[in-house]
Formats: C-alpha cells, sequence, structure tokens
C-alpha cells in the first residue's frame, strides 16, 4: 500500500514538473502582452498560464475543436429557436370535503372554466392529484408540485 502511495506521488511531481517546463504554443486568437526578452530569464514566454494550452489543444472534445454552435440552454437542439416554457396555472383550493374518498374544488385549471370537484388520481390538463388531506391538497405535473391550502378570505 505504501508502495502505491508514494509511487503515485511520485507519478504526480514528474507530472507537475513536466507540465511547468513544457512549452505552450498560444492559439491565433490569443495576443498575450509579452514581456521584453532577457537573456538572464530561463523560463518559458507563457509561464503564467497553464490553460493556454488546454484551450489552445480544446481536450476536452473528440475532434480537438470547438463546437460550431455555443452553449445556450434556453436555445432548441433540434430547430436552433429558443425554447420557453409554458407559463404555470396559478391553482386556488376552493374547499376539501373530506371522508373515506375524500374530494376537492379546485379553480385554475388549464383550458377550464371555474372551479373542478377532483378525487386522488383525477388528472386534468396534465396535473394529476396526488393527495388530499385534510388541510391540504397535493397536485403534480408541469415539473412542480403544487401544495394547496384553503383560502380564507377573512384573513
Amino acid at each position: 500500500m505504501k508502495v502505491a502511495v508514494w509511487s503515485g506521488l511520485v507519478a504526480g511531481v514528474v507530472a507537475l514538473l513536466g507540465a511547468l517546463t513544457a512549452r505552450f504554443k498560444a492559439p491565433s486568437w490569443v495576443d498575450p502582452v509579452r514581456p521584453d526578452p532577457s537573456p538572464s530569464l530561463s523560463v518559458p514566454p507563457y509561464p503564467e498560464s497553464l490553460a493556454v494550452g488546454v484551450i489552445a489543444r480544446d481536450v476536452f472534445r473528440f475532434g480537438r475543436r470547438p463546437s460550431p454552435m455555443a452553449y445556450d440552454p434556453m436555445r432548441d437542439r433540434h430547430t436552433s429557436q429558443a425554447v420557453t416554457a409554458p407559463p404555470r396555472p396559478v391553482l386556488t383550493l376552493v374547499g376539501i370535503v373530506a371522508g373515506p374518498d375524500p374530494s376537492a374544488a379546485i379553480e385554475g385549471f388549464p383550458g377550464v372554466d371555474g372551479a373542478r370537484v377532483v378525487r386522488v388520481g383525477d388528472e386534468m390538463a396534465g396535473l394529476k392529484v396526488a393527495r388530499i388531506g385534510k388541510s391540504e391538497v397535493r397536485i403534480v405535473g408541469l415539473d412542480t408540485v403544487w401544495v394547496l391550502q384553503v383560502r380564507e378570505p377573512w384573513k
């Protein structure tokens, strides 16, 4: 076990020394500020950053060249159009009827006018009623979980 640790440590030091002494060619789009050449300096011309070499070689891509399209998480990958998420509905719990088979009256389902009476397992407009408790209703859908409580207009 000790031999493996020491050999890993020595290999790491050798790799670090090799990286520090390597000479990197700057890419064509990088124009670093070069210091005045001096005969007393024995260091490479770009010791300030090893990142120049990594960027020049693009080591994390298979073809070793940059992607033709810049990364944008809001762009659809198939059409190159900006993707906008549909607005999430504003759901309101009007009332709960408790018992062995509880039900709830909920307003705000997309495409539905007024309140609808739902039970556990009912699905409406892509939203599923997961649980109906004594004082709250849990609805799941559209990458969101709603926990609705009865509105109290007197408060």
